[in-house]
């Protein structure tokens, strides 16, 4: 089974600033200043997933795949999935640092991923493959 999954997220944003501070008095720079600041940044995408059995797959939106991760051909597996019949659960190892929690309810269609670095929910459809392409 294959669902497309439209929807919105955040993912954690780091802006620098730097400066230097001016003294009047001796008319030069007196020192620099560097602040870090993190927000998070929206975004909106879609995210494919693929259900075989009890084997579930996803493709993300760019948003929320780390610079250093290893998916396969774009597609991450979750961890430790458990396929019920009204939810779907498990874990994506984006990377070592990086392994946010999935739920799709499956009697609602919404789908929910969160770590501390990133959020995203979407509402899901399932694509009929027997249906053909649409144009």
């Amino acid at each position: 089974m294959t669902l497309l999954c439209q929807g919105s997220g955040s993912v954690l944003n780091f802006q620098t600033e730097n400066g230097s501070v001016y003294d009047y008095k001796t008319q030069s720079l007196t020192k620099s200043t560097s602040r870090t600041t993190t927000t998070h940044r929206p975004f909106s995408g879609s995210a494919n997933v693929e259900i075989d059995g009890g084997s579930v797959r996803m493709k993300l939106p760019h948003e929320l795949v780390p610079s250093m991760s290893s998916p396969q051909d774009g597609w991450f597996t979750l961890e430790d999935p458990l396929v019920g019949d009204k939810e779907i659960t498990g874990t994506l190892h984006l990377n070592a640092f990086n392994k946010p929690k999935v739920n799709i309810d499956r009697m609602t269609g919404q789908l929910s991923l969160a770590s501390g670095f990133q959020d995203f929910s979407a509402n899901c459809t399932k694509i009929e493959a027997s249906a053909g392409p649409k144009f």
